[in-house]
């Protein structure tokens, strides 16, 4: 499309310089300067889009509650580009069109697997080594891996210098109910938050009064949104509760049953499905459930349903700092 484009500027370059026969060195040298400003222009644009990018576990390191071959394994993870509808599906390729019809840049960045077939275990992506100012916001989504120290302290910086993150944990992102929160727990450990294990199923409403923050701008027009097989987030240390957690909530710290399953308690007023943390000039989200913005006809529920579609535009823009959305009257 770009080098189209240029070619019809070219073609359509007014004079003097098409005054010049093809040919000629001046009409060469000119037209050579036209494709090098027009394809950095291109590269300005490019560079001046906010970009997120979506961290996704290792191939066959998933669905350990429901995969039963690696395809399923691999499918349970909540790609960005797994497009399919069908019933059950678990992709999140809608979510990524969204956002792009938003005007971000989408990529998405994979944990290795440890070996070539069977349930895998996910090594650690090197954050230490990535341009993560390159992103106005970070997904660590069906991440599963165990991080150590330096990529740690590299998304802990990130957040500090101006960066957003978003949590989303899920039993079904890892081999066992504890993979996804642990590895999601290494980098909350940084900021006092606390993500629990799955468990219940509800619908978030405006007018039940779920809402604990209902003026702040990631719930701006959005009455209700919902979640299947939930992991609330634990804020008793630091962050703030938007929206209340319901019913019960598993907590991932022994003692630990079969498959790493942590002991059930009520949730508090301190757990939530939706919970946010300012850190220096950074933020970071979580939230409660990798359902609300599967593709139409997933899981358990989808993008399509209540308003998951337009709460999703909103915590993305609020993680990027977006302001310019919102009469943002909470800050």
């Amino acid at each position: 499309m770009m080098s189209e484009t240029i070619e019809k500027e070219i073609r359509i370059c007014p004079d003097p310089i098409c005054s010049y026969p093809e040919n000629s060195a001046v009409w060469k040298k000119r037209t050579r300067w036209i494709v090098i400003l027009l394809i950095a222009c291109y590269a300005s644009s490019a560079l001046s889009q906010a970009s997120i990018l979506f961290v996704r576990g290792a191939d066959r390191s998933g669905g350990f509650l429901e995969a039963g071959n690696d395809a399923q394994r691999t499918e349970q993870l909540a790609d960005v580009f797994n497009i399919s509808t069908s019933g059950g599906n678990h992709g999140w390729a809608q979510l990524r069109e969204a956002l792009e019809s938003d005007g971000y840049l989408v990529e998405q960045i994979t944990e290795m697997a440890e070996n070539k077939s069977g349930p895998s275990e996910g090594l650690p992506v090197a954050f230490e080594m990535l341009n993560l100012s390159a992103y106005s916001v970070v997904v660590l989504g069906s991440n599963n891996a165990v991080y150590e120290t330096p990529a740690i302290d590299a998304v802990e910086q990130y957040i500090r210098a101006g960066g957003g993150v978003l949590f989303i944990s899920d039993a079904n992102f890892g081999g066992d109910w504890s993979d996804a929160p642990s590895s999601d727990q290494g980098f909350l450990d940084r900021f006092g938050l606390v993500m629990n294990q799955d468990q219940g199923t509800y619908v978030l409403r405006r007018t039940d009064d779920d809402y604990d923050q209902a003026d702040h701008p990631i719930l701006a027009g959005i009455n209700a949104f919902d979640g299947e097989g939930v992991s609330p987030i634990d804020t008793t240390v630091a962050g703030q509760v938007l929206v209340r957690a319901k019913n019960n909530t598993r907590v991932n710290q022994p003692p630990f049953g079969a498959n790493n399953q942590g002991q059930s308690r009520p949730v508090t007023v301190m757990d939530g499905a939706l919970v946010t943390l300012k850190v220096d000039a950074g933020r970071i989200a979580g939230h409660f459930d990798r359902n609300t913005f599967f593709n139409t006809n997933g899981a358990g529920t989808d993008i399509t349903r209540f308003d998951n579609l337009q709460y999703a535009l909103n915590l993305f823009a609020w993680l990027a700092n977006d302001d310019q959305l919102f009469a943002d009257s909470f800050e």
